[in-house]
């Protein structure tokens, strides 16, 4: 089964949020067509823009909607005409964690995420593709992963590690949390701040060298043979991650 977070050459096109241009300048300038995210005013208020909050890359061709984000789906139609976009029901609520329904890790055969909270028929889907689904108990699962390789993450969430590390064989590297920065909390979240730019290239918006577990971030990573690249020189951003269309 083909993994949107693992591409095999670089993408061609992103889901982002407008609010940092430095990132999404850059972007441009690497020659990535950018899709802006919009304001989802059904999700809490730093979490507005954020592409992982509102798109599931599922496929290349199959992607799940946030209700409040279904005028997106012509701009991803217009980029991919053999999508096939799903557009959720309307959230009951925009507090934690109902807003969590679409923001799960797909790595591998794995799919980590919230069960009890996340999207039934993402779920229906995964395990009809024969990937295993590990319930982390967090709700910002995909947030709170890097995804380095097909049998690699970073994360900075201590369910995600447990989990994983006890029922997977997933290698995984433990970070700590307060490096990454998102207006309205007192810290960002690692898979927030940074997104596979293609098969061997892992892209941080800001300064990885910032974070304080910066080194055995880069020696994992080049154990498993992927280079880091910085979007800007600024202090590390949780943007939402990116979410790739092709």
């Amino acid at each position: 089964m083909n993994n949107p977070n693992l591409p095999q050459r670089k993408i061609k096109a992103a889901i982002v949020s407008p609010q940092y241009c430095c990132i999404t300048d850059e972007l441009k300038r690497l020659g990535i067509n950018v899709i802006e995210s919009i304001e989802s005013v059904d999700l809490p208020y730093s979490e507005r823009y954020h592409a992982d909050m509102q798109v599931h890359n599922f496929s290349e061709t199959l992607y799940f909607l946030r209700n409040s984000c279904s005028v997106l789906k012509n701009k991803l139609e217009a980029l991919n005409p053999k999508a096939n976009i799903i557009i959720e029901k309307a959230c009951p609520s925009c507090k934690y964690p109902h807003n969590i329904s679409l923001n799960g890790a797909f790595i591998g055969d794995k799919y980590i995420c919230n069960i009890r909270h996340s999207n039934k028929e993402l779920l229906r889907l995964y395990i009809e593709n024969g990937v295993q689904i590990i319930d982390a108990n967090q709700g910002y699962a995909k947030c709170s992963t890097a995804v380095v390789s097909h049998n690699a993450i970073i994360t900075d969430d201590e369910a995600i590690f447990s989990k994983c590390n006890n029922q997977t064989d997933i290698d995984i590297l433990k970070v700590s949390k307060g490096s990454v920065m998102l207006d309205g909390y007192d810290y960002g979240l690692i898979g927030g701040c940074c997104f596979k730019l293609d098969k061997n290239t892992l892209a941080f918006c800001g300064d990885y060298s910032k974070h304080s577990d910066f080194k055995n971030i880069k020696s994992f990573c080049k154990n498993h043979g992927v280079e880091l690249i910085k979007l800007s020189n600024k202090p590390l951003l949780d943007i939402g991650g990116i979410v790739a269309i092709i």
